[in-house]
């Protein structure tokens, strides 16, 4: 999808007080040393008490403060997550917007997994577009991993959940950066590989309860699939998403000077990314990431907010926002900063 006309006008961010050194886990015997050695992650982001729809609310205040636009002009609000909420059957995206927000415009929340906050800037985006009047809108991600099953540290073999919220203003008018495209490539035979033989059960409580990742996975691959078969599907949607969107923005692979990643370990960035993209570690935002773990569904507007706001970003330059989501899907989002 080529935009052009849709600005970031302010970002926001949550990190809960403790960031939990990997080191300190594998000496409690909450990590395996062999794991972190391939993840070669420093530290993880863990909230003891705030919860998720609190922290998408001190984030969004932040992107809105940060923003040029006031409560009354943001047109939709769309809140993503992960993983639950704080209370079943409740729809966080209201007390977000009732808290940051206020006014009465519509609130809608995503379950996009992974690829959540992505799903929300696109969304977002369309809403704009397809409205005369609505000026701006606000995006939010939230996530806090603390009664998954086997714990943060084990529920897959590449990353580690990190707890954590982010957000955006989306505008028409202005911005830091100028939104070009967003590109979305879908692959919905591989939902297989996060359900294994996981049974349908009659209370929907996401990842909350149930079986790891790890485990469902092993599941997949005793079902008749290969990973020689997986890894190269998963290399299809990853292609696809970043070329459809260099391609919707009319830029070339080397005109991308940020990449904004999936806040992964280092073996699966340097295995699977980095030599496909042709890229240095260095231009990517693992010194951020691997300080914080995977956030859910707000990896990409979180790493966003930190180049903003530590002045990585500088006129000219393109940044390219990579999400990919159990089910599975892959997005990309071209920026092309206009404002340090």
């Amino acid at each position: 999808m080529r935009l052009g006309d849709v600005y970031i006008d302010g970002t926001g961010l949550y990190l809960p007080p403790l960031l939990k050194p990997l080191d300190d886990a594998v000496a409690e015997g909450l990590y395996d040393a062999e794991r972190h050695a391939g993840t070669q992650l420093e530290s993880v982001a863990v909230s003891l008490d705030v919860y998720p729809p609190d922290m998408a609310v001190a984030a969004g205040k932040e992107a809105l403060a940060a923003s040029s636009h006031d409560a009354a002009d943001i047109g939709v609000a769309v809140h993503a997550h992960m993983g639950a909420q704080g209370i079943g059957g409740w729809h966080s995206a209201s007390y977000v917007h009732r808290f940051v927000v206020g006014n009465a415009c519509p609130a809608y929340e995503i379950e996009g997994m992974s690829n959540g906050g992505l799903a929300a800037l696109t969304l977002g985006s369309s809403y704009l577009r397809s409205s005369e009047k609505d000026r701006a809108a606000l995006v939010t991600t939230a996530d806090r991993f603390e009664n998954i099953p086997f714990g943060r540290f084990y529920f897959d073999d590449v990353f580690i959940l990190g707890d954590g919220a982010a957000a955006c203003v989306l505008s028409k008018d202005h911005g830091f950066a100028r939104l070009e495209s967003i590109f979305t490539y879908t692959d919905t035979t591989l939902e297989e590989l996060h359900r294994g033989d996981h049974p349908f059960m009659g209370e929907q409580t996401m990842i909350v309860e149930g079986t790891s990742y790890k485990q469902r996975k092993e599941e997949y691959f005793r079902n008749g699939h290969t990973p020689e078969e997986t890894t190269q599907r998963f290399g299809i949607g990853s292609a696809s998403a970043v070329l459809g969107a260099l391609a919707d923005a009319e830029v070339e692979l080397g005109d991308v000077d940020r990449w904004i990643l999936p806040n992964m370990g280092r073996y699966e960035l340097e295995t699977y990314y980095l030599p496909a993209l042709d890229v240095p570690i260095e231009r990517t935002c693992w010194s951020f990431g691997s300080t914080v773990g995977h956030l859910g569904a707000g990896d990409q507007i979180a790493c966003l907010h930190q180049l903003r706001t530590t002045g990585a970003l500088h006129p000219g330059q393109r940044c390219a926002l990579v999400g990919i989501g159990s089910g599975f899907s892959w997005s990309c989002a071209v920026l092309e900063v206009v404002e340090g």
